[in-house]
């Protein structure tokens, strides 16, 4: 499978838009220079070791989504259910609003995969968002 560095770009700025993370604070965190993260994050003229170095700060990102789109976005909670590993406590965002984002976000990243030819399941994704919404209206 080839590897797509302009749906990497657009998965990590989904990556960093749901964590609330803005350039300065990604700057923080990975020691990592402006232009370098700027490249990254617009999908264009950047290493791959340049984006591993900078991934490896995310503890609960999952690189074979982020690299591929296969998989979820965060990895699997851990036995003792450390906020790491936990999308919901570690998001700062209200349900609807994360749920709205992260439709929207489906929808753009659907548009780019279907403008490069790609065939994503991201109705079952969609579905399935849908149906984390339903089941989680009553809260």
């Amino acid at each position: 499978m080839a590897i797509d560095i302009q749906q990497i770009g657009k998965r990590f700025r989904f990556y960093t838009s749901i964590k609330e993370l803005e350039m300065p604070q990604l700057l923080e965190m990975t020691g990592s220079n402006e232009t370098v993260l700027s490249n990254i994050l617009c999908g264009k003229n950047y290493l791959l070791d340049e984006l591993v170095a900078i991934v490896k700060n995310f503890q609960d990102l999952n690189t074979q989504w982020l690299i591929y789109g296969e998989g979820s976005m965060f990895k699997p909670m851990d036995e003792d259910g450390t906020c790491k590993d936990n999308p919901k406590a570690c998001l700062k965002k209200d349900r609807a609003a994360y749920l709205r984002q992260m439709q929207n976000m489906l929808i753009e990243l659907d548009a780019a995969e279907v403008a490069k030819g790609h065939h994503a399941d991201v109705e079952a994704l969609k579905a399935k968002l849908e149906a984390y919404k339903a089941s989680h209206s009553q809260d």
